[in-house]
């Protein structure tokens, strides 16, 4: 593995260790890896093992991933929250690899994770194709602003560590409330998203992490109730430059059961370059599953800011989700 500043960022200094085929690394969910409050963001854990497919010459060809990589991982074993010491594995299949992060002193995995490399023919979610538009110009004017968390990895805005920095937003599109990001559009981006790249070409742990909290979003907007990923796929398509411009969207598909009980939601979305022109060049397809908890919907209710932009999108969800009710 390269000891770039990606890789310094998820292991410090830990060496990695070989025992026959497997790789593994001990990784420290400290406070730069924050997500939800005092959770690890789920891209850190994903983000990690795809970095150890790195380390296996039939995963790689000039040093870098072969694409397209297609991605499938599994969440809710072990709990682990933030401080706490793990450690990623990583075992070679016949197109990929097997992986899996396990909290310290326990033996089931906190994430679990199949990575195919090199894939022939993918066939990649694609829930997207319904709502992404035709031009970049459709969504103008059209963006509400969705507040965010003081560190979290992805949105965090006054973190001491190097974080994405993104800023999520609504839009009312005529397939329904869309959650967007975007990067490459802003002159801070160098300092933040970018800096998490390898020679020129973003890091995958910036699709998946960008890309979960997008959906998990879009969930939110639909259904109203915040929740950790469950399981999330996806089809990285192609590599993405520093020097592209970026739009992640995100939209909530399907609810099944109540948050007094038992509330699992589905979202799908997608990465797409902007071209010259305007068109859209989808790069990335995700999906992905939700548990719904109330603890977390009042916990995004309490920390985020601005206060009034959250009593706004949470006025807007609970609209939407009551019209889906009737």
């Amino acid at each position: 593995m390269q000891n770039d500043f990606v890789h310094r960022f998820l292991f410090d200094e830990a060496d990695l260790i070989m025992e026959d085929e497997k790789r593994s690394v001990p990784m420290v969910m400290d406070a730069s890896k924050e997500g939800w409050v005092g959770i690890p963001h789920g891209g850190i854990g994903m983000g990690a093992i795809v970095e150890l497919a790195n380390d296996f010459a039939h995963c790689t060809c000039d040093n870098d991933l072969k694409y397209p990589v297609q991605c499938s991982f599994r969440m809710g074993g072990s709990e682990v929250r933030v401080g706490d010491a793990v450690t990623v594995e990583a075992v070679p299949t016949g197109s990929g690899i097997s992986g899996r992060v396990i909290p310290e002193g326990s033996e089931t995995p906190y994430i679990t994770a199949e990575i195919g490399c090199g894939v022939e023919n993918p066939e990649p979610e694609d829930g997207f194709r319904e709502y992404i538009p035709e031009n970049f110009s459709r969504l103008s004017g059209r963006l509400e602003h969705i507040p965010y968390y003081l560190n979290c990895f992805v949105c965090g805005v006054n973190r001491s560590a190097p974080g994405l920095k993104r800023q999520f937003h609504l839009w009312e599109s005529p397939h329904g409330s869309i959650a967007c990001a975007f990067s490459g559009f802003n002159t801070e981006d160098p300092e933040t998203i970018h800096r998490f790249s390898r020679k020129g070409w973003l890091h995958p742990i910036t699709q998946l992490a960008v890309l979960d909290e997008t959906m998990g979003w879009g969930g939110f907007l639909a259904f109203a109730n915040g929740g950790v990923s469950v399981r999330l796929n996806f089809t990285l398509l192609r590599k993405i430059g520093v020097d592209e411009k970026i739009v992640f969207f995100g939209r909530g598909e399907k609810v099944k059961g109540k948050i007094d009980k038992r509330m699992f939601f589905w979202a799908s979305g997608c990465g797409a370059v902007v071209r010259d022109d305007g068109a859209l060049e989808v790069v990335t397809a995700s999906s992905g599953q939700w548990y719904a908890l109330k603890s977390l919907t009042d916990q995004m209710e309490n920390e985020l800011i601005p206060k009034e932009q959250t009593q706004k999108i949470f006025a807007i969800a609970q609209t939407v989700a009551s019209c889906k009710n009737e």
